[in-house]
């Protein structure tokens, strides 16, 4: 699938812009059973140190993660994507169809970068509203990035499907207090079918209301930028998902030992020193 240039026209206009039906179930699949198979081994672990009376094999991928966390608080979320490194994930965020749609917004030369994660969103749980403009160094504040939100189930507001604030993006200001100064403006509700995807503009404020049911909203952000500008998370790694020359793109067992070697090195994402009040943003805006 191609994104059409009213499409591109949208974002432009809007700061974001759903393509429906822009993934395939078949897409989607590596990355589902990868998670089934995660929440399995969280199961297990949990069933065997007494945590857990089940191991809710009989539940759906929507509602097994949220059985556990009913009878353990210890369960608020999943091992995110360069913790658990499983080649399904790998090779979704390098799928032939997602990264055709991506090459609209940034380009041919293409790398998503470790601003990415996976989101399994629990019963009662939101999110502020924020740009993703601030997870960055400074160094990298002016990269043209993308984000791509991808649900893994069905969402609207029952489970609380994003919702962004359009056309912010075009005063061209960083709001650097996450969560706060962000401009008071209409917000638009984004219910989703699986198989879409979202795409937003790095300076469009965006969360979601709580999660009002018994299930979990599975989704995807991803970030990607154009290979070569510097990486707003340098401490882990880029995986380069398409170039003009294959034989820079990232292969598996890279990828797995950047990760490894990273995440030894630097456990935990590093907080970067920003600005605290709202600054003008520089940088590109969209693809040439």
């Amino acid at each position: 699938m191609e994104v059409t240039n009213e499409q591109l026209d949208f974002y432009k206009k809007e700061g974001y812009v759903v393509i429906p039906n822009g993934l395939t179930a078949d897409d989607l699949e590596p990355l589902i059973q990868d998670h089934n198979g995660i929440v399995d081994e969280i199961a297990h672990n949990l069933y065997q140190q007494g945590k857990v009376t089940s191991l809710y094999e009989g539940e759906p991928f929507e509602r097994r993660l949220a059985r556990l966390a009913d009878e353990c608080d210890e369960v608020d979320g999943c091992p995110d994507i360069g913790a658990t490194r499983r080649h399904g994930t790998y090779e979704f965020l390098r799928n032939g169809n997602l990264v055709d749609l991506i090459e609209a917004f940034i380009g041919p030369e293409i790398s998503c970068n470790a601003v990415s994660h996976v989101r399994p969103k629990l019963p009662n749980t939101d999110v502020i509203f924020h740009q993703d403009a601030v997870f960055t160094t400074q160094e990298a504040k002016g990269i043209l990035q993308v984000t791509v939100w991808i649900p893994l189930v069905d969402v609207d507001e029952e489970n609380g499907c994003l919702e962004v604030q359009p056309r912010v993006h075009k005063e061209q200001v960083v709001y650097w207090s996450y969560g706060k100064d962000l401009p008071q403006t209409e917000k638009i509700v984004l219910p989703m079918k699986k198989g879409d995807v979202l795409f937003i503009h790095k300076l469009t404020p965006h969360g979601s209301g709580p999660n009002k049911t018994d299930a979990v909203r599975w989704s995807m952000d991803l970030r990607y930028q154009k290979t070569g500008d510097p990486s707003p998370r340098p401490e882990w790694p880029i995986l380069v998902a398409r170039s003009s020359d294959p034989g820079r793109e990232t292969t598996y067992e890279d990828w797995h030992g950047a990760w490894a070697a990273g995440l030894e090195e630097t456990p935990k994402q590093i907080s970067y020193e920003r600005p605290t009040e709202p600054q003008p943003f520089t940088g590109e805006m969209f693809r040439g």
